[in-house]
């Protein structure tokens, strides 16, 4: 059974490694990593990932960041997490959640696809923001996908 346990403050710095999975770049995991709520995932006391949740409203939350460490991946637990994210936003209230991906990230809009989220908006030229081009199955990424999901 995944244990969940918020992580407040300063804290938050040393997981950065893990944010990295999901962000590849540090300049802007800074931008959101002190606002919002930050959460380790762990399972039998060993950390396997983390997640981060804003509001953007009283009625929206947006899933900033969500990491699996890789040798835990594909065994289902992102979508355990998926689930978790879901029944926090619900018991504080929230109607919706998004979480937006790059427009190369061909395995990430599947994943969230089949989590029942639907495409909600396009955040054109996103990526220019980024110092460093960031390429995903072969594609430069350039805009941001955004999908929403009704809780």
């Amino acid at each position: 059974m995944l244990t969940y346990q918020l992580i407040e403050g300063a804290a938050r710095r040393q997981w950065l490694d893990d944010l990295l999975l999901a962000d590849e770049e540090v300049g802007m995991i800074e931008r959101y990593l002190m606002h919002g709520q930050f959460y380790t995932v762990s399972d039998q006391q060993q950390v396997i990932g983390v997640f981060h949740l804003m509001a953007l409203n009283n009625q929206q939350v947006e899933l900033k960041n969500i990491a699996v460490r890789p040798e835990w991946q594909h065994r289902g637990f992102g979508g355990q997490m998926m689930t978790q994210i879901q029944t926090i936003a619900i018991d504080q209230g929230f109607q919706s959640l998004l979480v937006g991906t790059g427009d190369g990230s061909l395995a990430a809009i599947g994943f969230y696809l089949r989590q029942g989220f639907r495409f909600e908006q396009i955040r054109k030229n996103f990526f220019d923001q980024y110092q460093t081009p960031i390429y995903e199955n072969g594609i430069r990424l350039k805009d941001m996908v955004v999908l929403a999901k009704i809780l």
